[in-house]
């Protein structure tokens, strides 16, 4: 892992193993790193050393690192105020349930 070619394959192949976002936004994370980390102008810029850390930044993003060591417990998940609402906002993100028109508006004008 002594090489910026090394560790630019190895930035690159990481990236490619990140999901697809379930949300769309205006620029994508997994496109706009892996652009950056194929440019050769952008890596002869950065030193080896900052390489190493956005590798293992990267990996630990990956991994899941930070999100396997804070786990949530049930009562942020599913609060006891409206879970009726966190459950319906979880399903819109995941893309399980799309609402109609119909829906939005009876969720609109009872809270349900």
């Amino acid at each position: 892992m002594s090489s910026k070619t090394e560790l630019q394959r190895m930035i690159v192949s990481l990236l490619k193993t990140l999901p697809k976002e379930r949300l769309t936004h205006y620029a994508s994370f997994k496109q706009t790193q892996l652009e950056r980390f194929q440019d050769a102008k952008v890596i002869e810029g950065i030193s080896e050393d900052d390489l190493k850390l956005q590798y293992v930044a990267l990996r630990e993003l990956v991994n899941d690192k930070y999100k396997n060591y804070y786990k949530l417990d049930d009562k942020l998940l599913r609060p006891k105020g409206n879970p009726e609402y966190y459950e319906r906002l979880l399903k819109e993100i995941k893309g399980d349930g799309k609402e109609t028109l119909l829906t939005a508006m009876r969720t609109v004008v009872f809270g349900k």
